[in-house]
């Protein structure tokens, strides 16, 4: 039998995974650029004749993308957290962070290619969308929305960015 304290448990564990997503889009742009990305490309899968292994495919490099992000921020906080002075190892241990979610995305991108590259599909794509005003319009709305998410994504909530200051080292002369 489940206790009610077993399921307050798991109820806070999903709050807290929750409130640490909504902090990556809130404070990381580039979680912004992938979210984006996400809905742009779902909504362009509308117009290819993609298999459900295919959508399996585009969703398996949104969720790894997305992940990766999210580690590379807790990444960043902890080593924040724990040099607040620069140290040369707290910098590999943020580039080395962000070369995996660079890798992550560069092979989200190659999935991509091999999913929506098919020249004769692209082009036939594109025709279904460019002759129909509401798909212009549709289109137009996603891009704009996007940009607007992801430049000013903190702005649009009225909400401030949580900024980490990392103190360097400087010789007092």
């Amino acid at each position: 039998m489940i206790r009610r304290a077993e399921l307050r448990g798991l109820a806070k564990s999903f709050v807290y995974a929750f409130r640490g997503i909504a902090y990556c889009i809130k404070n990381e742009r580039n979680m912004r650029i992938h979210l984006s990305m996400v809905v742009l490309t779902s909504y362009l899968s509308r117009f290819y004749p993609l298999q459900r292994s295919e959508y399996l495919l585009m969703l398996l490099c949104f969720g790894l993308v997305i992940a990766c992000e999210a580690v590379n921020t807790a990444i960043e906080a902890l080593v924040n957290l724990g040099s607040p002075a620069y140290h040369p190892f707290a910098r590999i241990a943020k580039d080395v962070a962000a070369g995996a979610v660079l890798a992550a995305a560069i092979a989200a991108a190659a999935c991509g290619l091999f999913l929506f590259g098919r020249w004769d599909q692209l082009q036939a794509a594109l025709m279904r969308i460019f002759s129909s005003p509401l798909e212009i319009g549709l289109l137009l709305l996603l891009v704009i929305l996007a940009l607007l998410f992801i430049f000013n994504g903190p702005k649009l909530y009225g909400e401030r960015t949580t900024r980490i200051y990392q103190i360097r080292n400087r010789k007092d002369s």
